[in-house]
């Protein structure tokens, strides 16, 4: 029996998060912009996408698995609704341009670490990759990113990590932290960020849950 994501519990937990947010805001370090119900609707649609994906046995590091890596940006960003993709047709084409330049070398890290040792570390290591500067997408890395790193943390048999409200304020300073760090400079790449993925390592090692699984078919 391979493990799905839970829809139902993560979009409650999602919910639970976005009632909260205007408190969670207020503490930190620095604020962001209001989470909206679309927003919370086109994650849970990326999950159901990805749902999908586990069932068909998808490796999305392949050459075929980066254009769904890539899709699920897109469903973050505008959802799955045509007319909406259509109005944003011209920023989701430079979407992919700057996708297809700066996905090489994460996508080869993955394939190079993917089968050794922690699958918290590589969560962490592919996190901070595609979130620091210069960012893997144009928008929506932190929401991408979440779901992508729970992609890699299930294909190695380990529990996922969903934001709610208890687990926001951590994760979204840890997250800061890792966005404003440039992997092209060498005091950031050599000092801050290794810093940076090590407490997120914790961070995921320590909130990830079964929960946000279930059982799907064989």
């Amino acid at each position: 029996m391979s493990r799905l994501f839970d829809i139902d519990t993560i979009e409650t937990d999602l919910r639970g998060f976005q009632r909260d947010f205007a408190e969670i805001n207020d503490q930190l370090a620095m604020r962001r912009e209001d989470i909206t119900d679309t927003m919370v609707a086109q994650i849970v649609d990326a999950y159901r996408f990805l749902n999908e994906l586990l069932e068909k046995g998808m490796d999305l590091f392949t050459p075929a698995g980066l254009h769904a890596l890539l899709e699920m940006n897109h469903i973050v960003l505008c959802g799955l609704d045509s007319t909406t993709r259509s109005q944003y047709y011209h920023h989701l084409n430079e979407t992919r341009k700057s996708f297809l330049q700066r996905i090489k070398p994460i996508k080869e890290w993955v394939l190079k670490k993917r089968d050794n040792g922690n699958p918290y570390k590589l969560a962490a290591g592919f996190y901070s990759r595609m979130l620091s500067q210069p960012q893997l997408f144009l928008e929506g890395n932190h929401r991408t990113g979440n779901i992508l790193l729970n992609y890699l943390l299930v294909s190695k048999d380990a529990d996922p990590f969903v934001i709610s409200p208890a687990t926001a304020l951590p994760y979204l300073d840890l997250s800061g932290d890792i966005k404003f760090s440039n992997k092209d400079n060498s005091l950031d790449a050599n000092v801050k960020l290794p810093g940076h993925r090590k407490r997120f390592r914790v961070f995921l090692e320590q909130h990830s849950n079964p929960r946000y699984l279930c059982e799907g078919g064989s």
